[in-house]
């Protein structure tokens, strides 16, 4: 009886163990890891950005972005890099020039969330922790863009960095507009698609461990 005890705990074990392999082999493949080079300093630039809104599109001619990304290799997609400072230069909507100030939330979260199944030089992510505010000079149009649930909660964009190219492209995301006067062109609750390509210097490399 207790050779039939002892040999049972024997194999209890060995199966935890092998279970226990099991759940780590599959955890390890669930957290991802990225090499990113040769990271560090980076800026960025695009000559066109639209946000669209349901009754308007609002358009920048120009912006220009700096930040930082880390380097070298395990590194995790959440937090990979992040955006210091964003600027946009002759922004309309209907004919009205406004102002985007994105301080109030900066820096801005760079996260990697997979290689696109259709290009394998792409990787798609997103930009989180966004609020921005936008005002023409006599305060005709004003409103903030952020989450869904209110103007202080940050939104977010998604959208792939390419390797091919070095261009950081935005296509959508969850921007949400709120507080807003706009003669009824921006509304409360509206979904606002940010888009943008930008180009990045110095161009970085960004693949799957």
């Amino acid at each position: 009886m207790r050779r039939l005890t002892r040999s049972a705990a024997v194999a209890a074990t060995a199966l935890m163990a092998a279970v226990g392999f099991t759940v780590s082999s599959a955890s390890a493949t669930a957290q991802a890891t990225w090499t990113v080079s040769p990271g560090g300093p980076f800026t960025a630039h695009s000559g066109n950005t639209q946000l669209g809104v349901p009754n308007a599109v609002l358009t920048c001619t120009d912006s220009d972005a700096n930040g930082t990304l880390k380097s070298g290799p395990g590194l995790d997609g959440a937090g990979i890099g992040d955006i210091a400072n964003l600027t946009f230069t002759n922004c309309s909507v209907a004919g009205i020039l406004f102002t985007v100030d994105t301080s109030s939330a900066l820096p801005w979260k760079l996260n990697v969330t997979g290689v696109d199944p259709g290009n394998a030089n792409r990787v798609r992510g997103s930009i989180s922790g966004i609020v921005a505010k936008i005002a023409d000079p006599d305060g005709i149009c004003t409103a903030t863009f952020a989450g869904p649930s209110g103007p202080t909660a940050p939104g977010t964009v998604t959208g792939y960095y390419d390797n091919g190219t070095d261009q950081l492209v935005i296509q959508d995301g969850n921007l949400t507009a709120h507080n807003a006067n706009c003669l009824g062109i921006i509304n409360n609750g509206d979904h606002a698609a940010f888009t943008g390509n930008y180009d990045v210097t110095p161009g970085q490399t960004i693949t799957l461990d």
